[in-house]
């Protein structure tokens, strides 16, 4: 976020936000926007990055946490739809402009404030949330905060927060999908078998870069029974097998939002 960026409706300073006389109405209609510019107060003021290829400490966290406003306060169906419209962003800026959310080849710097730094990053952090779980996700942002309040952080500082609490080491994470342009474009072929057992193969087909992570798929059986199986991606290709409790009806890909990905008919 720059020292001062003037909009429509609110202009933003460090430390300081101001709205639009009529912006508060009663209405919420700038409710995500309040959520957005509050978080900055938090991530982007109190804790800024210190160099301005690290942007998305401000603005990812800022949009993620607007999502994790609107999931407590409306519900987890509106944040995953929410998430659903995000990630069609990103494909779409990422078939137009094929770079990393750290891009430090950028030397325009209103250049950093795209879709990258803002809906992608979010969906970097929703992912971490969910290899890492709510608990030490959260903890380990507080953590963040308290290491770097009223001073500056880089992307290493954030990582060295989260893993200090994880336990593990989250380098590779950090490194696919933040310093790794692009993200995983995925064909998905299944058939079933006259004993029910289900052989589904997954093949990554986007260019250079390969991408490690857990699907989910939900498999929708005739007889109306539903199971949710997850699959370890680490390859180009990926062929698992699962028994089958009837003949399917149909298989749903990521039924509850968890993965940046593109699926390629």
């Amino acid at each position: 976020m720059s020292a001062f960026q003037s909009f429509a409706t609110r202009m933003v300073n460090f430390f300081i936000t101001f709205y639009a006389e009529q912006s508060v109405n009663g209405k919420k209609q700038l409710e995500r926007l309040f959520a957005h510019e509050t978080a900055h107060q938090w991530f982007g003021n109190s804790v800024t990055e210190q160099n301005w290829h690290h942007i998305w400490l401000s603005e990812g966290f800022a949009t993620y946490l607007t999502h994790v406003y609107n999931q407590n306060f409306l519900g987890d169906e509106f944040f995953r739809n929410e998430l659903k419209k995000d990630r069609e962003r990103i494909l779409k800026y990422a078939n137009k402009k094929f770079t990393p959310i750290i891009d430090t080849t950028i030397t325009n710097y209103n250049q950093l404030l795209s879709t990258n730094s803002y809906q992608k990053a979010s969906w970097f952090l929703h992912m971490l949330r969910e290899k890492t779980g709510d608990s030490i996700f959260f903890t380990g942002l507080q953590k963040y905060y308290v290491d770097f309040k009223n001073s500056t952080a880089l992307t290493e500082d954030f990582l060295i927060s989260m893993e200090s609490v994880y336990g593990r080491e989250l380098d590779s994470f950090f490194h696919q999908w933040l310093w790794q342009p692009g993200h995983p474009k995925l064909k998905i072929d299944w058939k079933q078998k006259s004993n029910n057992k289900l052989v589904l193969r997954i093949s990554q087909i986007q260019k250079k870069y390969l991408f490690t992570f857990p699907f989910e798929i939900e498999i929708q059986y005739k007889n109306g029974k539903k199971t949710i199986k997850t699959i370890h991606v680490d390859d180009w290709k990926t062929t698992v097998s699962f028994p089958g409790e009837d003949r399917i009806k149909t298989i749903e890909l990521d039924p509850n939002v968890k993965l940046l990905f593109e699926e390629i008919q």
